[in-house]
């Protein structure tokens, strides 16, 4: 049976306790950007950021490094070869990644012991590597958008939208993942069967960069100590919300990206 994610899904957020510390919420570590894209590594930070994570850890070298730290102060910055962070509570990879990163990750996503958030190009890796995704150690949460998905699975995108609930619930039972499988009433599945299809979110985030604010702010409440479950549910419908609030205030051509960690983090209190 298909349930629908509502504002109800709020109420499953993890109290923050007043004696803390940024330890008591958790290190993302995220791999994503390059040189040609440093804007969706910025964005999926300032989602994770925006969403309440301790720490984030943000792996970059050389000109995405030096472009990055000109645009966001909050990261601490590790280089890609100190991977798989040893004190990271959750994983980020794909926002903007490109495709140079594709040996690291052959060696890289089966030594990742912690749950991960799986975007854009990490997808298009896997789409040709699907092997490495059924040997991952950890629990997987995967975002594609219906090309990437077609990408995934071999599908049309035709046929993927018209049978977008039983395309994503065939998928995450057959690889043992959370799928997430954007658009109009984003549709999230689980490994053993449950299927979500979200009720928030309007045209305002039909932009670039909008998917890169999302797996942040997944990441960030997976790294938080949410299930898989609870962290994209959460974040799909928090994201949504985000993009009809800011519509009513700018319009709906008007809403940018990097308009939505601000209202996310708002919604999420």
């Amino acid at each position: 049976m298909v349930q629908q994610i509502d504002q109800t899904i709020l109420d499953k957020l993890l109290p923050r306790k007043e004696n803390t510390h940024k330890g008591s919420f958790g290190t993302l570590a995220m791999l994503c950007g390059s040189e040609d894209m440093p804007g969706a590594a910025y964005l999926a930070a300032s989602g994770a950021l925006r969403s309440g994570v301790g720490l984030l850890a943000a792996a970059a070298d050389g000109e995405l490094k030096r472009v990055l730290q000109s645009r966001i102060a909050e990261p601490v910055w590790i280089s890609t070869a100190s991977l798989p962070h040893p004190t990271a509570t959750a994983f980020l990879c794909g926002c903007g990644l490109g495709r140079t990163k594709d040996d690291l990750m052959i060696e890289l996503l089966p030594r990742i012991q912690v749950p991960a958030v799986y975007d854009a190009d990490c997808i298009n890796f896997l789409s040709a590597h699907i092997d490495v995704l059924d040997e991952l150690s950890s629990t997987a949460i995967l975002t594609p958008h219906p090309a990437e998905f077609s990408r995934l699975t071999g599908l049309p995108v035709s046929e993927i939208q018209e049978h977008r609930e039983e395309s994503a619930a065939f998928f995450a039972k057959k690889h043992g993942c959370v799928l997430v499988l954007k658009g109009h009433k984003t549709v999230v599945a689980s490994p053993d069967g449950e299927v979500l299809v979200n009720t928030s979110g309007c045209n305002a985030l039909a932009k670039g960069g909008s998917g890169d604010v999302l797996a942040g702010v997944i990441a960030s409440l997976l790294a938080q100590g949410h299930s898989p479950m609870e962290s994209a549910c959460i974040g799909v419908y928090a994201h949504g919300l985000a993009g009809e609030n800011l519509a009513k205030r700018y319009g709906m051509r008007g809403v940018l990206p990097s308009d939505l960690p601000m209202e996310i983090g708002r919604i999420l209190g």
